[in-house]
């Protein structure tokens, strides 16, 4: 009879994981009743994110000129079946144009709840969410503009006066 050997089993070990904070900033958004529309993240420092949004924002009525042709109900769905292809492909534009303007890959979520050629107020949904997506992301922007000003100005603090100093050096995007 054969000799059979015990094998040691492997021990588990712990994942080590830290905390870096990125600069990340969580953008909330909820219906005037307070309940959750969708949580976007961006990057404040991320300064070509406004040159981004400026190109969706002139791209928009292109992206959803195909739904002009097709008759869509209040709640943002077809009303012909063969009309909810074009429907789709317009919504599938529509997220990964947000996925990018955002650098995210979760923008379908912002439309779980309603869709987003649902009108309100005579306009898309989609609409009203990018508007004020971008109030929010210009404000969280702002503050992040002020706080590396702050940081900057300390370094500064102690050249002479009549030292030139460019303040804007370096900055390569548009603060528009």
């Amino acid at each position: 009879m054969a000799k059979v050997k015990k094998l040691k089993t492997a021990q588990t070990t712990e994942v080590l994981q830290g905390v870096v904070d990125d600069g990340t900033k969580e953008i909330t958004l909820v219906n005037k009743y307070g309940e959750l529309i969708c949580k976007v993240h961006i990057r404040p420092s991320d300064l070509s994110i406004i040159d981004r949004y400026k190109d969706f924002e002139k791209d928009f009525d292109k992206i959803v000129e195909p739904l002009k042709s097709l008759d869509i109900k209040n709640d943002g769905t077809a009303l012909f079946e063969k009309d909810w292809k074009i429907l789709k492909s317009v919504e599938t534009t529509l997220v990964q144009r947000i996925n990018n303007l955002f650098d995210i890959d979760n923008a379908a979520e912002i439309f779980a709840k309603r869709n987003p050629f649902s009108s309100v107020g005579g306009e898309f949904f989609c609409a009203k969410v990018l508007h004020a997506l971008e109030d929010l992301a210009v404000r969280a922007i702002n503050e992040e503009a002020q706080l590396s000003n702050e940081r900057t100005a300390k370094y500064l603090s102690d050249l002479p006066e009549n030292s030139e100093v460019i303040t804007d050096a370096g900055d390569t995007a548009d603060n528009a």
